[in-house]
């Protein structure tokens, strides 16, 4: 009963929000949804929001990236321990190559390079659901280092023992780098700052082209 409740409870909140903003213009609260079909997984998604920020109170401060960030983390574990951390960011290059080379082509007939960076920012759900917000500029990307907070909490446990900067090195740079071969625009990602640990992703010698 508490479940089906909160559920019911999560998808109104949810329906009811989205239809005070752009998507419902001219209509009346609660009558519009921009997703119409999907309002029982909504209300499941909210759950999982709900019951992950509920979690908070026991071992640390639970965000609701946690489970996307642990799994990185124990994957990136695993090709340290096993000297392959080479081999695994060549594996995921490979494995994102498809949707990579058809941007590719797309940058290649329009000359626009901003094509580079939606590709791997704002158009998979690999960063947007892992990274809880990137500031978009032309040519540039910036977001927080998502694995700090949790990595604190895991090493301390014994779980992983890996550092910011080792991650940074080893693991997100040459991604980001490979990224920019496959995709025929170089990408700059800049030094790694441990105060702000904030992550710099800019299109080498970038200059906005017009689609007019």
């Amino acid at each position: 009963m508490t479940t089906r409740f909160l559920k019911a409870a999560a998808a109104g909140v949810l329906v009811v929000a989205l239809s005070t903003s752009a998507f419902a213009a001219g209509r009346q609260v609660g009558q519009y949804s921009p997703f119409p079909e999907k309002t029982e997984e909504l209300g499941l998604a909210m759950q999982m929001v709900f019951k992950t920020l509920n979690h908070s109170s026991r071992a640390y401060e639970h965000e609701v990236n946690d489970a996307l960030v642990k799994m990185t983390l124990g994957h990136i574990q695993f090709a340290k321990d096993n000297g392959l951390l080479k081999e695994v960011v060549e594996d995921e290059i490979r494995v994102q190559s498809p949707m990579l080379l058809r941007v590719a082509k797309m940058i290649e007939q329009t000359g626009d390079k901003e094509l580079a960076l939606k590709a791997v920012f704002e158009q998979t759900t690999c960063h947007f659901q892992l990274v809880m917000d990137t500031e978009m500029q032309p040519g540039v990307r910036r977001y927080v280092f998502p694995f700090s907070h949790v990595l604190e909490q895991t090493r301390r446990m014994g779980q992983h023992d890996l550092t910011n900067e080792e991650i940074y090195n080893v693991w997100l740079k040459p991604r980001f780098e490979k990224y920019g071969e496959v995709l025929g625009v170089p990408l700059v990602v800049d030094p790694w700052d441990p105060e702000t640990k904030i992550i710099t992703v800019r299109i080498k010698d970038y200059e906005q082209v017009s689609m007019r």
